[in-house]
């Protein structure tokens, strides 16, 4: 989310490119594609003092920022779960159990701090660096008899992403990112369980903080507004390329968002977001991670697929300051494996430009 007194660079919301498997990225691009070309048209007019200037808070790369310009912003985000999904039925930890591994995950929550700084480089390219600071936490039941926690906290990857325009029409934006995703995280998180005998090992996949490989983030942004109204809709992808120092590599991911944003006041607007992730499987194996332990040390149980519903409020302020929340949950979720199913989830943002 950004706030300018200038000529607006314009927001967006997350539909990737779908290069994952399956009918959903293609389906979810469709409505993407739709929803772009049948939009509302767009005013000659200047948009930059609404609130709906800037995307919902659940998107990181938006827009860009006018040349010799800064943004500065910070967002906070947070995922539970509870329960487990195997595909899109319900298992249980006994279930778990029976397929012979010694513990099954119960709960889990995931917190990511985003700080980053956008700079309008010229007139139709801004750069963004991103640094997330990651806390993940998972609560685990033993095949032994009773629970036991797992977490990991630290600085995660370092994202540089180029925003480039490719129109500045007057009540619209339309941008290609091309960005880079540096391993910057650690990608040794141990923990004590009651399976190593008091001696330190290694974490599950999930709570690793990065990659371990230089990943390439491409994406496309298309947003229009008119008079109280905008639409958007944004495609993204991470891919990644080789394994990492550790035997395996990370899944691809397709992110794909398309909202409406209604501006209810000068300084207030709320918005409507349907999302789509992708998150492909662990190919290859780290030789430290127990795999029979659970689910979650499973390379073969990681990712999936989910659809969720987000609904958000933005509110700017004088002196160049945003601020926004958004707030949603899953509508489907295809998981590969058992793993502990996605809830609630909200973000927090703040933004200053100058």
């Amino acid at each position: 989310m950004n706030t300018r007194t200038s000529p607006p660079r314009v927001p967006s919301r997350a539909f990737s490119l779908g290069l994952a498997h399956g009918s959903w990225p293609r389906l979810a691009l469709g409505l993407t594609v739709g929803l772009a070309l049948t939009g509302t048209h767009a005013f000659a007019q200047d948009w930059s003092d609404r609130p709906d200037e800037f995307a919902p808070t659940g998107i990181e790369t938006d827009t860009g920022e006018e040349a010799g310009a800064w943004t500065f912003s910070y967002q906070y985000t947070r995922t539970a779960g509870s329960g487990l999904l195997d595909g899109r039925g319900s298992v249980s930890s006994g279930d778990v159990f029976a397929d012979g591994y010694n513990a099954s995950p119960h709960h889990k929550v995931r917190e990511a701090h985003l700080f980053s700084a956008l700079y309008g480089y010229d007139e139709t390219t801004s750069i963004r660096f991103t640094l997330p600071w990651l806390n993940n936490e998972v609560t685990m039941r033993s095949s032994l008899g009773g629970i036991y926690g797992m977490r990991s906290t630290g600085m995660g990857d370092l994202r540089i992403t180029g925003l480039f325009d490719l129109s500045q029409a007057e009540g619209e934006g339309f941008h290609a990112q091309l960005g880079v995703s540096l391993p910057t995280g650690s990608l040794d998180e141990r923990g004590i369980t009651p399976f190593g005998g008091g001696t330190s090992e290694k974490l599950p996949y999930y709570l690793q903080l990065s990659s371990g490989t230089v990943d390439l983030i491409p994406g496309i942004t298309y947003v229009q507004q008119d008079e109280s109204t905008s639409l958007g809709v944004q495609a993204r992808e991470v891919l990644r390329f080789s394994e990492n120092s550790d035997d395996y590599q990370l899944g691809n991911e397709t992110i794909l968002n398309a909202w409406v944003s209604r501006v209810f006041k000068d300084d207030l607007s709320g918005s409507l977001r349907l999302g789509y992730h992708h998150l492909g499987n662990v190919k290859g194996a780290d030789p430290e991670i127990d795999a029979t332990q659970s689910p979650m040390h499973d390379p073969r149980n990681q990712g999936g697929d989910s659809v969720g519903v987000f609904a958000g409020l933005n509110y700017t302020q004088t002196g160049g300051h945003s601020f926004g929340f958004e707030l949603g949950g899953p509508l489907w979720q295809d998981l590969n494996g058992p793993q502990v199913e996605h809830d609630i989830s909200y973000s927090l943002g703040w933004h200053f430009s100058f």
